[in-house]
């Protein structure tokens, strides 16, 4: 048996048979590690595709004529889904988020009846300036602002339901009423509006493949891999790492005292 300092170790310039082994373990349990996360990526990134959501079709199919001022009730509600579901992102840049609630109020106010219309933009107004009183109020009067404000949307969300489609109640709904301002572009020949279809193609592609698609115990296999079984492989990784350094140090006869 060699001398305790035969079995020191170093990674960069192994002083003996030993160390090298160790190293070279220990290198391809790097190498192991760095196929399975790197390659993994890689392998995503040249296999997938970029795929539109349904949002995005329909909202394609519908913008020639929402342009045009063709475009049914049915069609105007269908336009109108797809830009809310795209303000409800958390990942829209704020430039984005503006003209997208531009557009929203565009088309909703072209398309509410007169009365409706003073009603909405009325309650708009209303609703701005209880929001500006937050900035300033406190305790109980702050906790009565807040109510109106509720109290205020419930209302607008009532009375626009029957033209937006919006059901009292739902996250669209919110989203939508949210949406809602008096400053905006009247009419989509503005060139304000000319980024909203790559802006929508832009929130509504995503990148999948087969791996994205898998579903595996419940998870998207790319997340189960990432999330799961990476973890999993580290472990044993470790855990294979521990019992081939055992064996060899049996293997060579030194013991822990």
């Amino acid at each position: 048996m060699g001398t305790p300092d035969s079995y020191n170790f170093s990674l960069f310039s192994p002083r003996n048979l030993h160390g090298k082994k160790n190293r070279n373990v220990i290198l391809s349990m790097l190498l192991i590690w760095a196929v399975a996360v790197f390659g993994f990526q890689l392998l995503l990134r040249i296999i997938e595709k970029p795929t539109p959501e349904k949002a995005l079709t329909l909202f394609e199919s519908t913008w020639p004529a929402m342009r045009s001022g063709d475009l049914t009730d049915a069609g105007y509600k269908t336009f109108l889904n797809a830009l809310v579901l795209v303000k409800g992102k958390n990942s829209v840049k704020p430039e984005d988020q503006q003209v997208i609630s531009n557009a929203i109020s565009c088309v909703t106010y072209n398309n509410l009846p007169e009365h409706i219309h003073a009603l909405v933009t009325a309650g708009i107004a209303e609703m701005e300036s209880l929001k500006a009183k937050l900035v300033t109020a406190k305790d109980q009067e702050y906790l009565d602002v807040k109510t109106s404000i509720v109290e205020k949307k419930k209302t607008l969300i009532d009375i626009c339901e029957p033209y937006s489609g919006f059901i009292p109640g739902s996250l669209e709904s919110e989203i939508f009423i949210g949406s809602l301002n008096n400053n905006y572009p009247a009419s989509f020949d503005d060139n304000t509006y000319a980024r909203l279809p790559a802006i929508m193609k832009l929130y509504l592609t995503h990148n999948q493949s087969v791996l994205t698609d898998t579903i595996f115990l419940g998870f998207p296999f790319h997340y189960f891999y990432t999330a799961v079984f990476l973890l999993i492989l580290f472990i044993m990784l470790c855990i294979v790492y521990n019992l081939l350094i055992e064996w060899r140090l049996e293997k060579e006869g030194v013991v822990e005292s």
